[in-house]
C-alpha cells in the first residue's frame, strides 16, 4: 500500500498503525461505508455452494474473480498464495475453493435498489439451484452476522468468456499433468488391419466438478473430492464407424464416415459389442463411468476446466463432428473428448456426490437412462453431465475402458 505524505512525516508509532491499517483491509475490511465497488464473478443460488442446502440458504450470492481495486487485490492475494504456477492437485484446489467461499462471497441484500434476474432463486427444499451465471455488481459492502453483503445499486450480465469476466489468467492456462501414463499403451487387436490403442491411466486424486467462482456451472458439477485407486485403460478415441463395423457387421449411423465415430448407437448393441470385443481380446471391455471420463478429461489435474482451455481439442460450438484424430490430443493423448457429441457411460441417470468419493460407479440398471459426458459448447464445463438416454438435440458417441492388468 503506497501513500504519499507531501512533506508530512509520521512517527514511527504511526508509521505501524498505518501499516497494520493497510493489512486489515487486505485481509478482511469491506470498502469504507458509502464507497460503492463492483464484484465480477458467479452469480448464483448459495444453496449451490454448500454440500447439503438448507431451506434458509437458496439465497444469492456472487462469488468475485474481479472487480474494483479492492477486490482485484483481494483476488491477487488468493492467488499468490494458494493458487501454484503449476496447476491445481487435489488438495490445493480444495484450498482455493475455499479461500474463494471465504474472502469473496458476497450475499445479496435483498433491499437492494437494483433486482437480480428473476426466477433463479427460490426457497423450498425442492428447489432447484439454477445454473450460475457470470455478471457484475456494483454496490456497497459490509459485514453481518459472520457474512459478506453487497446492496446492489447495479447489476449486469457479463459474456461467458472467462476472459472478459477477468478470470486471472493462470486459472486459464492448458492443465499440465502432475504424472503420466505409460508410454506404451494396450492395443486391441480389431482384425488384421484394424487395432485400437488405449492407453493405461495411473490412479489419482482429483478435486472433481467446477469450484464456485466458476461463472458458468450447474449443480451437477458440485466440487468434490475424487480418489481413483486403481490404474485403468481407455481408448485413445471414440469407437469409429469402421472398428465398429468390425465388430459388430452394421453401421447405425446415420451420418456415414468410417473415420467418424459411430453415432447413436443403441445402448443395446453398445453392450453388446464390448462383449464380442471382450471375447476377441481376453479383457473384459466396458465402457468408462463419469468420474473415469472427467479424470481422462482433467489428464489427472484439478484446475477449472473453462471451455476455452479445450479450443485446440475439439469443436465446440456450431460444429459437425469430425473425423478422429482431426484436432489435438490432450497431454494423456486421448482424442476427441470434446466434440458436439455428447459421449456415454456405464453411470445411470444420478447427481454425483457432493462428498468426498472413492472409485464411484453408479451401474445403469435398465437401458433407459445414462449419464453422458462432454463439452459440447462453449458455456458448458469440463465436468457437465447429461441425462438422457440420447440428447435430443446431439448425438452420442464412446469410448471403452478396462482394467489395466490382464484377468
Amino acid at each position: 500500500m503506497k501513500a504519499t505524505y507531501h512533506g508530512w512525516k509520521p512517527a514511527a508509532g504511526a508509521l505501524v498503525l498505518i501499516a497494520l491499517a493497510g493489512y486489515a483491509w487486505a485481509q478482511d475490511a469491506p470498502a469504507a461505508p458509502g464507497a460503492e465497488v463492483t464484484v465480477r464473478g458467479a452469480l448464483q443460488c448459495n444453496g449451490a455452494t454448500v454440500p447439503d442446502p438448507k431451506r434458509e440458504d437458496h439465497a444469492w450470492v456472487i462469488v468475485a474473480v474481479d472487480g474494483s481495486p479492492e477486490i482485484a487485490a483481494r483476488v491477487k492475494k488468493v492467488m499468490d498464495e494458494f493458487y501454484p504456477e503449476k496447476g491445481l492437485d487435489a488438495e490445493a484446489a480444495q484450498k482455493v475453493h475455499e479461500e474463494f467461499k471465504k474472502q469473496l462471497r458476497f450475499f445479496y441484500d435483498p433491499e437492494s435498489p437494483a433486482k437480480p434476474p428473476p426466477g433463479q432463486v427460490n426457497p423450498g427444499p425442492r428447489h432447484y439451484c439454477h445454473a450460475a451465471i457470470p455478471y457484475a455488481v456494483t454496490g456497497v459492502i459490509y459485514e453481518k452476522d459472520g457474512k459478506k453483503w453487497i446492496r446492489a445499486t447495479k447489476m449486469q450480465p457479463v459474456g461467458i468468456d472467462p476472459r472478459a469476466l477477468g478470470y486471472p489468467a493462470r486459472m486459464l492456462q492448458p492443465d499440465k499433468p502432475f504424472v503420466m501414463p505409460d508410454k506404451k499403451p494396450l492395443v486391441l487387436k480389431i482384425n488384421d488391419t484394424l487395432s485400437l490403442n488405449c492407453i493405461k491411466v495411473p490412479p489419482g486424486k482429483v478435486f472433481m466438478g467446477e469450484p464456485m467462482y466458476v461463472a458458468t456451472r450447474y449443480l451437477e458439477q458440485f466440487p468434490r473430492m475424487c480418489t481413483l485407486t486403481k490404474s485403468f485403460c481407455v481408448s485413445e478415441i471414440p469407437i469409429t464407424q469402421e472398428i465398429w463395423e468390425a465388430v459388430m457387421g452394421n453401421n447405425p449411423s446415420k451420418m456415414k464416415n468410417p473415420k467418424l465415430p459411430v453415432q447413436d448407437p443403441p445402448l443395446a448393441e453398445v453392450k453388446k459389442f464390448c462383449e464380442l470385443l471382450s471375447e476377441k481380446t481376453g479383457r473384459k471391455i466396458r465402457l468408462c463411468t463419469g468420474a473415469e471420463w472427467e479424470y481422462v478429461a482433467r489428464v489427472g489435474t484439478s484446475n477449472p476446466g473453462f471451455p476455452q482451455k479445450y479450443a485446440d481439442q475439439g469443436v465446440m460450438k456450431g460444429g459437425k463432428a469430425l473425423p478422429v484424430k482431426s484436432m489435438k490430443p490432450n497431454a494423456w493423448g486421448f482424442y476427441d473428448l470434446f466434440s458436439p457429441w455428447w459421449e456415454l457411460t456405464s453411470d445411470r441417470e444420478k447427481y454425483p456426490s457432493h462428498h468426498p468419493e472413492v472409485d464411484p460407479s453408479y451401474p445403469a440398471r435398465t437401458d433407459a437412462m445414462r449419464m453422458l459426458m462432454g463439452v459440447i459448447g462453449e458455456n458448458w464445463t469440463l465436468s457437465i453431465r447429461e441425462f438422457q438416454k440420447y440428447s435430443g438435440y446431439t448425438s452420442t458417441k464412446f469410448r471403452i475402458a478396462c482394467d489395466a492388468e490382464a484377468p
